[in-house]
């Protein structure tokens, strides 16, 4: 019996390949299966003839820390990849090294151990926290450079064996060897693979192993960001946007369902609201009979027409992102919206049908004041009043958190009490206001992203304390302790000439 039953599972002849990659997503599998990079870098490796790749997750229930496909430990790999999209999953890492009986630290492993790499956005914006415990970085994405790096590992013979001689190739970051390392990109989106049979759990709604948006075919339309908001990392490391064709995603769509017979076709792309072509999309995919799911769209994006398509495609609630109410705040994050752009499209789509809005806001961004913070309140309540009932309009008010490579890197994050007063500030302006649910980031797990985020090769010894017991704020503030780190010292404000943690890493072409 599987361990999570599945649609599409690759299972391959380990008689048979060269070489064999533990990819590993560490956090649980609702998550690393709700989004395409799982998806994608399976059906990359997998596509090599010489190449089995197999999946790992943190257990959900009593799963264990083995293979999906083969109930294999990690040590039987000749490659472990871990997949870094949220930095709080920094102690999984190690926590599943240690696990599998892999020494984490780099300096322990014998020739023998697998190889352990690390990509993804986290590991492209400051691989220097995990750089004790992490052979070889990936910088940038993953198409340019798998091929040059297996083959590479595979002359070596054992993948540990001559690493070294991987430094010479762009793209790679090898911590104790390179100086620099230049982030790569694919050029051109229509070339790169997409996954049309992807893996859908065969579950019942309801359960964990369930992806957040049910049993969805899920196509990246665009990648990148042009935006360049001065507080997000996607929109400086992952630059420039580029898009699909209409011709090549309708393609995907069509190609692919007949591999994953789902009913639900999920859109995604950090820039996901400027593609040229989304209605256009959208009408396609709805005139085909899908179901669609879209991520965050920006206000000037929904007209009445997108508005319409998605009530067709049975979307229930949309997501915007102003992150900021007030004309002031938006100039300083370099947001630029109009109230009245987000007003009319929370219009346009409660006169299609969709009930639901969810906005995300942040507070304790540079320059705020008490007046910002209410304006959270005060626009939110004009939007509902279009005509949003009960429990109709989820607002997101997350902390502020400085990010490697953006404007505010220097920035120091709000304070856990600012945060909360802020939160009590915004529930006073909408008490008994049943229109709208609020939830937001603990402040003092914002606290600690910004500490990872940010950190250094110290900061390494705090992951593996906590990875060694089991996580939680009280493993965190023990760890600051027992390992002498300073927060203030990571996270507060710095001179914009003081050197980073990430300086090495060149992310702009």
């Amino acid at each position: 019996m599987p361990i999570i039953p599945e649609l599409n599972t690759i299972k391959k002849d380990w008689r048979k390949v060269d070489i064999k990659v533990a990819l590993c997503y560490p956090n649980t599998y609702r998550a690393g299966m709700t989004g395409l990079t799982v998806k994608l870098l399976y059906a990359l490796l997998n596509s090599r003839e010489d190449t089995l790749c197999e999946r790992f997750f943190t257990p959900t229930l009593r799963e264990g820390w083995r293979s999906l496909e083969s109930n294999q430990p990690l040590s039987k790999f000749d490659i472990v990849a871990f997949t870094l999209q949220y930095e709080e999953d920094y102690p999984n890492v190690v926590r599943m090294l240690l696990e599998s009986g892999i020494p984490p630290r780099v300096e322990a492993r014998r020739e023998e151990d697998p190889l352990v790499i690390a990509g993804g956005p986290c590991a492209t914006a400051n691989p220097e926290p995990l750089a004790d415990y992490i052979d070889l970085f990936v910088i940038g994405e993953a198409e340019p450079i798998m091929d040059q790096l297996l083959d590479g590992i595979k002359i070596s013979g054992r993948p540990r064996k001559h690493i070294e001689e991987l430094a010479d190739l762009e793209g790679i970051y090898l911590p104790y060897i390179s100086d620099t390392a230049k982030r790569v990109w694919i050029r051109d989106l229509n070339d790169a693979l997409h996954p049309l049979a992807q893996q859908i759990p065969l579950v019942e709604e309801g359960s964990p192993y369930m992806p957040i948006f049910g049993k969805a075919f899920t196509v990246e339309v665009v990648r990148g960001c042009n935006r360049s908001c001065r507080f997000c990392l996607i929109g400086h490391i992952w630059r420039p946007k580029r898009e699909r064709s209409l011709e090549r995603v309708v393609s995907i769509i069509d190609e692919g369902i007949k591999y994953t017979p789902v009913n639900k076709i999920s859109l995604i792309g950090a820039s996901l609201f400027g593609y040229s072509h989304l209605e256009d999309l959208c009408e396609a995919i709805v005139s085909r009979g899908f179901e669609l799911s879209v991520s965050s769209l920006n206000p000037e994006s929904i007209t009445e027409r997108l508005a319409d398509l998605l009530a067709k495609g049975n979307q229930r609630t949309v997501t915007v992102a102003p992150d900021a109410a007030t004309e002031k705040m938006r100039g300083v994050i370099r947001k630029m919206m109009e109230e009245e752009s987000l007003i009319n499209a929370a219009k346009a789509l409660l006169s299609r049908g969709v009930k639901q809005l969810k906005m995300y806001f942040m507070i304790g961004l540079p320059e705020e004041v008490p007046e910002d913070v209410a304006a959270i309140a005060q626009l939110s309540k004009k939007v509902a009043n279009v005509g949003y009932g009960f429990r109709s309009i989820h607002l997101s008010i997350n902390p502020f958190i400085p990010k490697p490579h953006t404007p505010f890197q220097w920035k120091k994050p709000p304070s856990v009490s600012y945060v909360r007063s802020c939160l009590k500030l915004i529930r006073e302006e909408l008490k008994g206001d049943r229109r709208f649910i609020i939830s937001m980031l603990d402040p003092r797990h914002a606290q600690i992203q910004a500490l990872l985020s940010l950190g250094d090769r110290e900061v390494g010894r705090a992951i593996e304390f906590v990875a060694r017991r089991g996580g939680g704020l009280g493993s965190w503030r023990r760890a600051f302790k027992e390992c002498g780190i300073s927060l203030e010292r990571y996270i507060g404000e710095k001179d914009p000439k003081e050197p980073m943690p990430w300086d090495k890493i060149r992310v702009y072409s």
